[in-house]
Parts: C-alpha cells; sequence; structure tokens
C-alpha cells in the first residue's frame, strides 16, 4: 500500500473544505462542523514536519496552501442558471431556516396546499414507489418503469434548483419534527414521544417521488435528495429502501456524515455493507 502523500492529503482537504461549504449552504451544520474539523486535522497550513518557519503574511509562494472551493458555482449550467435566479430568494430562505422559522423557509419555493399526514411503513408512498425506484426503473435517472396498470406519480413542485428544493423540503421535516416533539410534550410528555408523528413526512414523501420520477434522462442528481428521502424512510420504518437510497447518496457525495451516521444505525454486518455498495447502488 503506497504512502499517503502530500498531494494527497492536499486533495482530500480541498474535498472536506467543499463538504464544509455545501453541507453548510443546506443547513446540515453537524455534517459541516465534523468535515470542517477533519480538514483542520490534516497538517498542512503549517508543515511542521519540514521545518518551514514561513511568515503566514509573506508574499512568497503559496501553492501549498488549501484554496477556497467553488461550490457556489454549479458545474451543471442549467442548475447554475436555476440557482443564480434563486439566489435572493435562497438567502432569504437560509435566513428563515436559521432563525428556526421552519415554515417560512419551506413558504418561499413551496405551495401551501401540500398533502400532509403521518407516514407508516404499510403506506404507499413509503414502499412501493421506493421498490420500483429500486428494483425495476432503469429508464430515467434513478428510474420509475410503473408496474402495469399503475401510474407513475406526478411531479407537482415547481422547477427549483436541487439546492433550493432540499432547503425547502428539509424546512418541511424540521418544522413537522418541532411541532411533533411540542405536541409530544404538552400531551403526554418527553417520554411518549414516539406516539405522535411528523404530518409533514407525506408531503415531502409525495413531493420526491414526484421530482425523481419526472426527471429528465440527462438530469443528474447530487445525492443530497436521496438523503433526505432515506431519512423520511427511516422515519416511516421502512429500513431496507432506506438503506438504498442513502447509500446512493453517499455514492453520489462521500463527505456528508449524516447519511453516514443513519447507514451506521441501519447497517447491521460487513455482509450488508458489500450488498448495499455494490453497482446497484449507485443509480
Amino acid at each position: 500500500m503506497s504512502a499517503f502523500s502530500r498531494q494527497d492529503a492536499e486533495q482530500l482537504q480541498a474535498s472536506l473544505l467543499d463538504a464544509t461549504v455545501k453541507c453548510s449552504e443546506r443547513c446540515l451544520y453537524q455534517s459541516a462542523k465534523w468535515a470542517a474539523e477533519l480538514a483542520s486535522s490534516l497538517p498542512l497550513d503549517s508543515d511542521v514536519s519540514s521545518g518551514s518557519e514561513t511568515d503566514p503574511d509573506s508574499p512568497m509562494e503559496d501553492s501549498g496552501l488549501p484554496h477556497p472551493p467553488l461550490s457556489n458555482i454549479h458545474p451543471d449550467p442549467v442548475e447554475a442558471r436555476l440557482e443564480a435566479r434563486e439566489l435572493p430568494k435562497y438567502y432569504l430562505a437560509k435566513s428563515y431556516f436559521d432563525c428556526r422559522e421552519y415554515d417560512r423557509c419551506a413558504a418561499v419555493f413551496l405551495p401551501s396546499d401540500l398533502p400532509k399526514g403521518p407516514l407508516s411503513a404499510s403506506s404507499p408512498s413509503a414502499t412501493k414507489w421506493s421498490s420500483l425506484k429500486s428494483e425495476k426503473g432503469k429508464s430515467k435517472g434513478l428510474g420509475i418503469d410503473a408496474a402495469p396498470g399503475v401510474v407513475p406519480p406526478r411531479n407537482t413542485l415547481p422547477r427549483l434548483s436541487q439546492k433550493a428544493l432540499f432547503l425547502a423540503l428539509y424546512a418541511k421535516y424540521m418544522a413537522g419534527e418541532k411541532r411533533k416533539n411540542e405536541a409530544s410534550e404538552m400531551v403526554l410528555g418527553p417520554a411518549d414521544m414516539g406516539a405522535t408523528p411528523n404530518r409533514e413526512l407525506v408531503s415531502i414523501v409525495r413531493g420526491l417521488e414526484g421530482w425523481f420520477a419526472g426527471r429528465s434522462s440527462d438530469q443528474s442528481s447530487e445525492g443530497w435528495l436521496e438523503y433526505l428521502y432515506g431519512i423520511v424512510l427511516v422515519k416511516g420504518k421502512n429500513d431496507e429502501d432506506a438503506k438504498k437510497w442513502l447509500m446512493k447518496s453517499v455514492h453520489k457525495f462521500q463527505f456528508n456524515w449524516g447519511a453516514w451516521l443513519e447507514l451506521a444505525g441501519l447497517i447491521g454486518s460487513v455482509e450488508e455493507v458489500r450488498l448495499f455498495s455494490g453497482p446497484s447502488a449507485q443509480g
């Protein structure tokens, strides 16, 4: 096994700094903190091993220092145009999220008439379409080939960048969690927290299923919406499909600590890791 070179360390640090920005932009603060802590732990800023004593304010060669990640410049021109168009609203929505005004955050981008209600493991939204996506779908993106006589879900969401859609749907998820916790504490007490459902899960599931079904074959996904779908499936006790979608997420973006944490609670053996890390998990 070859040694871990300085160039490897610099590339890893750049990836971790990029992950810090991307996670923070999507309000995944714990994942952002994890990536930033790892990036800071790499001894590159002051090369102790070589005994370098260069003044940090010196205008000398700085090629060995990490450059700021260009996370705000999306490589997909369509997504880049959408993000540029949404920028003022995105900052408004994110400011609401940072102030824990989750409903106001979601309302910036999403209509108010999305369905609400609890999600269970037996719900069609939790199982039928995720199974079709995982096993049958091959035609569009992640792909949904509906079974005979079954109408695929329709995308009722406005056209948004994936970043804005993630923020809006994640805000709905957090709003539901906040109301669930408040209702549990007032009516039942903290010990009975699990008895009150998050009533935003149905709208999130239906919205994501419609988005996955309706996207074009040349539209790439970044892994964030797969992650959100995975954690909603976990809430609906649909662990098998949740594993598949969380694994799809980390195949597309491997530095989301939150996705790995969810997987750690779902996968119980090395054999399962091999099973869910095969080519089908990368779809």
